[in-house]
């Protein structure tokens, strides 16, 4: 019986471990010391952008074919976001054959569309 319990507390504080896990990017892997943050360059967010898509892909929010759209265009939206578009001719509806992803200048996804607003 006390290894059934034992077994039952374990389980729980596993599930408990990941719900509660944070989901994200790892602050460490583009620059950020998780602490005190830096604005990133244009190439970590672009990484962060491409492993945005890779992840749409993956929980099939968007076609497979996305994966291996190179980025059309990355620019700075306003002062603490930039876009990176992705265009996919491979999409028979034109209106969603341009992707935009939304970054935070410190590396946060804000969100992803198809219209760009």
């Amino acid at each position: 019986m006390a290894k059934s319990i034992k077994a039952s507390l374990i389980l729980l504080i596993l599930t408990f471990t990941a719900l509660y896990a944070k989901s994200g990017y790892d602050y460490y892997h583009y620059g950020n010391s998780g602490s005190s943050y830096k604005k990133l360059n244009k190439t970590a967010i672009s990484k962060i952008a491409k492993a945005e898509v890779k992840k749409l892909t993956m929980a099939k929010k968007i076609p497979k074919s996305w994966k291996s759209i190179p980025i059309s265009k990355i620019k700075k939206f306003n002062s603490n976001d930039w876009i990176v578009s992705f265009n996919n001719l491979k999409i028979k509806d034109k209106s969603k054959r341009d992707l935009y992803i939304f970054v935070s200048i410190y590396g946060r996804v804000k969100g992803a569309n198809y219209t760009g607003q």
